[in-house]
């Protein structure tokens, strides 16, 4: 019972409810193939069910294709090689209809077939009285089949039947889902024929494999790109969408356009009548929907022409004459000012970190700005939101030089469009799973789930997911498998509203110039490819109970225990090597000049007054005195904001803004007058003007109070020449909470204030030299206080593990908090670990001090004792 509660936890951790699927099922393929692509699927992995002399029922559902309604459709083989069939026949006037083949005598069923419609069908084996009950589309027939009687095995296979001596010529063109085996009433097998690991299905209820060969399965319709357009060019052609309508416009020269309409799959050609195209290298097109219009641009020599479907000639008047210095570059339209904004490319054997913004509407200049902290790359791709420009990855390096090892970047900047501004908000630095990639030029941006889709070289194309927080890629569909080897590429992806699908071209050209244009379509939303894939586990079905075996959960459990360990034991290391890097900071702050305000701005005066002699709840660590997830500003355990609707916009916060926040939080906590006007200034905004500097600092309040406005009921007040913040109701900073219960000296407190300490160490990733002053004084106050803690008896040893780990995040070599984790881990048994932590604290003790710790680990346990 243990064992069958086990794997159905497991099967709903990695499944979602059928209900949420759409059509799925296998695809049976059969004639006019060949023999050898016919699908075959064996249930239980080709071995035998037992029948344990009880009737077995095997049921399904199937949708008979018009392609073949002739053949197989399943075969059941007991251990004493008799066959059952389900197969189709033909009567008078080719009307099909099914029989039940036993050996060779043939039991027709009088229900002509109904074709591309799901019907339910069922066959019970009773294998004591050796009779057989065939139940198809409502119509029932019984026969004997002495020869059934005694089977303890049965072998099931569907399609065309793999095991040797018993393959049948013709096999029928049916779908299959929902097979299910039930040995007397109880139900031991489902094959959903849904989700799926390639071409093996797990059953839902004890996780044992259907195999198959020539599988095509019906749900990954969703996850497959369908190609809807090819078109061959003596010379690279450039592309550009027009979502509104779903139209594709291929231009190659000043002569001809192509058209390509998704909907009706056709393509018109418009011989152009004069104009001169101004592209001077693919791809320089774009449809602009806000104006109706086809722009064919240069950026090198700023030209633009429009494309005029009256006259069908193109506007411009001036040829292209110089090289292109912009290949593989991304750009987008900007419709809050009708600009074009360009980032990145390759040219002149070197690659650029320019951002390049043009006006195709205005006789108004090009405006250049190198982007500085981001390298140098070229097939990047990009997209506007609201007023934020996205960029993802791209091939470069940091020199720019192409001859210098150029390599593949995975990161995400956010450019602020307003200041120019450019943010990096994450960055992959392993070779993704599945092998490098380029991306498409244009990422598309998903409102509702606030994330990004593109199209990836990977695998031959694939369509893949990021978004703001987190470096990480999710497949979103299955690969093209195409072999993506020219001299030149270029891909793209498209959205368009009025069809719900995406689209991709895949543009590939040879030094000759001939090329070769693939356009491909995909439904929106795409859904994940992890929710149709099925976790490769195999259950072992030897056993005479159908339970997994025990060795299954013995190898799950010793690949989570061993995950768990690295993970802690990474997250433990980094935590330690911040805090050894902030510790060192604050050392050198103690020498700096701002540095010199923090003796009237001590968190706590009397700390050793505070009285610790509350009971702490200690059944369990988790406290629930706050809710940090929604309308907060956090500190510790590093900066993070979650607005008054619980969505995570920390991303949206630039560095300066965040330097804002926190310097007006940190001040207000130190002095509720909060921060005098030219000393924010001095901090922020030092390298500027008066006037500059107040008119960045008018900017930036504006902005920030703007996006205080999502957390909640937060004011940004100016007082006296004072700035300050306010928290009201429903909204909550946990620094300045902490702070708050550290001034109020109340015992009552404490249980909130530990709470608060244990989410981690305040801004552990700021290093800002007013910000460690800060940092330091607050963990001056927290050792304190966690350390006259550790030496209560009535904690648990769970929750002075979790104050011992919190002391070393302020303070890596606290001897104390070694000897308290040391001592509770041998109490538990957990020498080996206890030895780990003391030989770890040794290593960093004698590189911070220069000398070796001079107690051994049986010295700081039996002290303890």
């Amino acid at each position: 019972m243990k064992k069958t509660q086990s794997i159905i936890f497991l099967l709903l951790m990695c499944m979602r409810s059928v209900a949420q699927l759409p059509e799925y099922g296998l695809h049976i393929q059969s004639y006019p193939l060949q023999n050898s692509e016919f699908t075959s699927m064996v249930l239980e992995d080709g071995k035998p069910i037992e029948t344990k002399e009880d009737k077995i029922t095997l049921s399904f559902n199937l949708w008979v294709r018009p392609d073949n309604v002739f053949g197989t459709v399943f075969r059941i083989i007991t251990e004493n090689n008799k066959n059952v069939d389900l197969m189709y026949s033909v009567s008078e006037n080719d009307r099909r209809f099914p029989i039940l083949v036993t050996g060779d005598a043939v039991h027709p069923i009088q229900k002509e077939v109904r074709r591309e419609t799901w019907t339910s069908a069922s066959l019970t084996l009773d294998v004591k009285e050796g009779n057989i009950t065939v139940l198809y589309d409502s119509t029932e027939i019984n026969v004997n089949y002495p020869d059934l009687k005694g089977t303890q095995k049965l072998r099931f296979a569907f399609g065309y039947c793999p095991y040797e001596g018993f393959s049948l010529a013709d096999v029928a063109s049916v779908n299959l889902r929902d097979i299910s085996i039930k040995r007397g009433l109880q139900e031991i097998r489902l094959w959903k024929m849904a989700r799926h690991n390639k071409e093996v299905c797990y059953d839902e209820i004890s996780h044992s494999p259907a195999s198959g060969k020539n599988t095509r399965w019906i749900i990954d319709q969703y996850i497959t790109w369908k190609k809807i357009h090819s078109q061959q060019f003596k010379s690279s052609p450039s592309v550009a969408f027009d979502p509104t309508v779903g139209t594709f416009y291929i231009a190659n020269n000043k002569q001809k356009l192509y058209v390509f309409h998704t909907d009706e799959r056709i393509t018109d050609t418009i011989q152009v009548k004069g104009g001169e195209f101004v592209a001077n290298y693919p791809n320089q097109l774009i449809y602009l929907p806000e104006q109706h219009q086809l722009l064919s641009y240069n950026l090198n020599e700023n030209l633009y022409s429009f494309f005029d479907p009256a006259s069908q000639s193109w506007k411009g008047t001036q040829a292209a004459v110089q090289e292109h210095d912009y290949w593989n570059n991304t750009l987008v339209y900007n419709p809050a000012n009708s600009s074009l904004i360009s980032f990145g490319g390759y040219g002149h054997y070197h690659y650029n970190n320019k951002l390049l913004i043009c006006y195709p509407y205005e006789d108004t200049p090009q405006r250049h700005l190198n982007l500085t902290n981001i390298h140098p790359r070229y097939s990047s791709s990009s997209v506007i939101v609201d007023s934020t420009l996205y960029i993802f990855g791209g091939r470069g390096c940091p020199s720019g030089r192409q001859e210098l090892s150029p390599r593949n970047y995975y990161d995400l900047y956010a450019v602020n469009l307003l200041t120019q501004q450019a943010n990096k908000l994450w960055e992959f630095t392993q070779i993704p799973d599945g092998g490098d990639f380029q991306p498409s030029e244009n990422m598309v941006y998903d409102t509702e789930k606030k994330c990004f889709y593109f199209f990836s070289t990977q695998q031959g194309g694939t369509l893949m997911k990021i978004d703001t927080q987190t470096p990480h890629f999710e497949l979103m569909s299955l690969p093209i498998g195409l072999k993506l080897e020219a001299q030149y590429m270029y891909t793209n992806i498209y959205y368009s509203p009025k069809q719900k699908k995406l689209y991709t071209v895949i543009h590939q050209a040879e030094v000759s110039g001939k090329a070769d244009i693939g356009i491909y379509e995909l439904n929106f939303p795409p859904i994940p490819i992890s929710s149709f894939k099925q976790p490769d586990v195999v259950a072992d079905n030897t056993s005479q109970n159908d339970q997994p075996s025990i060795w299954l959960y013995i190898i799950v459990g010793i690949l989570v225990i061993a995950g768990m360990g690295v993970f802690y034991y990474r997250k433990k290391k980094a935590e330690i090597n911040r805090v050894k890097t902030a510790a060192e900071n604050n050392k050198k702050a103690e020498t700096n000049s701002l540095q010199s305000e923090t003796a009237d701005g001590s968190l706590i005066n009397d700390i050793s007054e505070i009285k610790i002699e509350m009971p702490i709840h200690t059944e369990t660590t988790t406290f629930h005195n706050y809710d940090f997830s929604k309308g907060c500003v956090c500190f510790f355990g590093g900066f993070h904001v979650v607005d008054k609707e619980g969505n995570d916009i920390t991303a949206l916060f630039t560095p300066t803004l965040k330097a804002l926040l926190i310097l007006l939080i940190l001040y207000t906590g130190r002095d509720s007058k909060g921060i005098i006007g030219h000393k924010l200034i001095q901090l922020l905004w030092y390298d500027k003007t008066d006037e500059s500097a107040k008119n960045n600092r008018n900017v930036y309040m504006s902005k920030l109070r703007g996006l205080l406005e999502k957390v909640g009921d937060i004011k940004i007040l100016n007082q006296n020449g004072f700035w300050s913040i306010q928290f009201e109701e429903g909204t909550i900073c946990d620094y300045l909470e902490a702070l708050h219960l550290y001034k109020e000296n109340n015992s009552q407190n404490l249980e909130k204030l530990l709470e608060l300490l244990l989410r981690g160490m305040m801004l552990p990733n700021m290093e800002t030299d007013w910000i460690d002053t800060f940092k330091n004084d607050f963990s001056n106050s927290t050792i304190d206080l966690l350390c006259r803690l550790l030496k209560r008896e009535d904690l648990s040893e769970t929750l002075k593990l979790k104050i011992a780990d919190t002391l070393f995040q302020h303070d890596y070599i606290n001897e104390e908090a070694l000897c308290v984790k040391c001592r509770i881990l041998c109490q538990q048994g957990k020498k080996g670990l206890a030895k780990t932590v003391y030989d770890a604290f040794c290593k960093e003790y004698a590189a911070s001090l220069g000398t070796e710790y001079k107690f051994s680990l049986m010295e700081i346990i039996d002290e303890q004792n």
